[in-house]
């Protein structure tokens, strides 16, 4: 376990320094204020990484949401083409349909333009 880059043996040559530099008098004082120092920075290093994980908690979930909006967006858009070219196959097919029931002369099989525009003439 590492707390700010350090790690075990670098710890224990620290402490063994730390022995041979104030004497054993001092040092029993020197380790308890260390290890009241090592605790707090631990506890603040956990607060850090607690509120670290609640934002990217956070932001992943806002994340997810959109990305299933987007998802939404494109599925609708999806069958919004899907029904559009069926309403153009069907738009198409009711004009053929129109053409030949129509026949080759444009109108109806049998009429002309006059009798057609003109229904008074017949009488």
């Amino acid at each position: 376990m590492e707390l700010f880059g350090v790690g075990w043996m670098e710890a224990g040559l620290i402490l063994v320094i730390t022995l041979l530099v104030v004497g054993p008098e001092r040092f029993p004082h020197i380790a308890r204020e260390g290890g009241k120092y090592y605790r707090m920075a631990r506890r603040y290093a956990d607060e850090v990484m607690k509120d670290v994980r609640g934002a990217m908690e956070e932001l992943e979930s806002e994340v997810k949401t959109q990305t299933e909006d987007l998802r939404e967006i494109r599925d609708i858009g999806r069958n919004f083409s899907t029904s559009g070219g069926d309403t153009l196959r069907e738009i198409r097919e009711i004009g053929t349909r129109t053409r030949e029931a129509a026949g080759p002369a444009g109108g109806a099989p049998g009429t002309t333009e006059e009798t057609a525009s003109s229904p008074a003439r017949n009488e």
